[in-house]
């Protein structure tokens, strides 16, 4: 009878988790083809109706360096006109009569002797035919910015989308400390600080996955509210939609952060028992989110190739092999890791107004923090928080130091990955420190002086 019992839990298992994996698949076929058709409706809105407010937009860009900082001191004010450029290129150039095979295409106008700002104003003021094919990114933000150049020019764009962020950033931040995580709240402001999240809607590059990545903690919570814990299928389309819509630039916060969202909830709940299960729950949603990701750019490269009836893999795999092994001028291997890690975290607000010395400032302040939570931290045995806090506030420096040609060379954007670290030891602070230690240390109760009174 036991025998029979555990053959039928472990056939209910396995049809279970067969089950999982069906739905996981038709519904990531299900976004794809949907993000397909989305690139392929945009792509009908006639040339006339975009000409007017991409002219006016490449008159703007023009008007400007591809990048340029802000603040001249501050590398963290470096804004990429050079991508937005590219991006309004393409579009420009997507073709009514080929609304498939044009956006997969992604072509554009391109030569040596201008830079992307002077060609987007050729391409936009002359009959010029497209020279360039970029199709290994999806470009997905196109089903945005397309509809909105029929009313908007791009720097009404930027307008437009820093409203939304920050309509975003208050949903959230309300929704947090009703919910009794004020502390959260904090955290994610703190980590938006530290990013200097005012120059975020300069640039439609920087912007899309910090939109995805407040929509996702908005969901996890609602979603939990409800007793609907957000699952490994969640995760998977999250990082579908993060290939979908980002240029390689601060993909890991769209994981991290609703990630570590999930994990003050289960805590709270109680619903988070040991370590074990806390890292089971970082590993499955962090496999889901992988797998989303990388299937959604081998996808958009296996339709193109389809629809193209070429093969772009090659192409393709070689860009993403020199993202990982290739030089920064004299630096490779282990030199350009670390000049790319230093170069990152010297971004971090306040020691970007440090110069050359904003890393030595940074790890200066590390190490006083370690020994911070060294001395006041809590000794419960049973306090696992910290260490699964620990693990999401390493995966962007990994991630630095694996893809150190584009962390090295990108730095001014790739540092926002950060924010998820930032947030993470905002964390492992609020559950590692004995605050009532602390409070015990620095705030002591002053000793009530007695004064003797004459009877009268």
């Amino acid at each position: 009878m036991k025998h029979s019992f555990k053959q039928n839990n472990s056939l209910k298992s396995h049809k279970k988790l067969c089950r999982t994996i069906l739905i996981g698949i038709v519904s990531f076929l299900v976004l794809t083809f949907l993000e397909v058709f989305l690139l392929s409706a945009v792509s009908l809105i006639p040339r006339s109706a975009i000409r007017k407010h991409t002219q006016v937009s490449a008159e703007y860009l023009l008007e400007k360096p591809v990048f340029y900082r802000v603040v001249k001191q501050d590398p963290a004010s470096n804004i990429d006109h050079y991508a937005d450029a590219i991006l309004l290129n393409i579009l420009y150039h997507f073709d009514s009569a080929h609304p498939v095979t044009s956006p997969l295409t992604a072509s554009y106008y391109y030569t040596e002797t201008h830079n992307e700002n002077e060609n987007l104003y050729t391409a936009v003021t002359s009959n010029v035919t497209p020279t360039y094919d970029y199709f290994r990114y999806w470009h997905g933000s196109t089903i945005f910015i397309r509809p909105l150049l029929t009313i908007l020019n791009i720097r009404q764009i930027y307008i437009f989308f820093a409203i939304i962020l920050a309509v975003l950033f208050i949903v959230l931040f309300t929704q947090l400390t009703k919910s009794g995580h004020t502390i959260c709240a904090l955290a994610m402001s703190v980590a938006l600080l530290s990013v200097s999240f005012w120059f975020i809607p300069m640039s439609l590059e920087y912007i899309w996955c910090f939109l995805i990545m407040l929509i996702a903690g908005i969901l996890t919570i609602l979603l939990y509210q409800k007793k609907q814990e957000v699952s490994g299928l969640f995760f998977l389309l999250v990082g579908n939609i993060t290939a979908y819509f980002d240029f390689l630039s601060t993909e890991t916060i769209t994981l991290l952060f609703p990630l570590a969202l999930l994990l003050v909830l289960m805590q709270k709940n109680n619903r988070l028992c040991d370590a074990k299960t806390g890292f089971k729950i970082i590993l499955s949603r962090s496999v889901c989110w992988g797998i989303g990701y990388l299937a959604s750019w081998i996808a958009k490269w296996s339709i193109t190739s389809i629809a193209l009836n070429r093969n772009i893999f090659a192409q393709a795999l070689s860009s993403a092999s020199t993202r990982v092994n290739g030089d920064a001028g004299s630096l490779h291997g282990p030199a350009l890791s670390i000049n790319a890690f230093l170069r990152n975290i010297a971004c971090i607000f306040p020691f970007n107004f440090m110069k050359g010395y904003g890393y030595i400032a940074a790890i200066g302040v590390f190490v006083l923090l370690l020994m911070v939570y060294y001395l006041f931290r809590k000794n419960e045995k049973k306090n696992y928080m910290p260490w699964l806090f620990t693990v999401l506030y390493c995966i962007p420096y990994i991630r630095f130091l694996t893809l150190a040609n584009h962390a090295f060379l990108h730095y001014f954007f790739t540092y926002r990955a950060q924010f998820a670290s930032i947030f993470c030891l905002c964390m492992i602070f609020y559950y590692g420190v004995d605050w009532k230690l602390v409070s015990k240390k620095f705030l002591k109760p002053r000793k009530r002086h007695r004064t003797n009174t004459r009877k009268s």
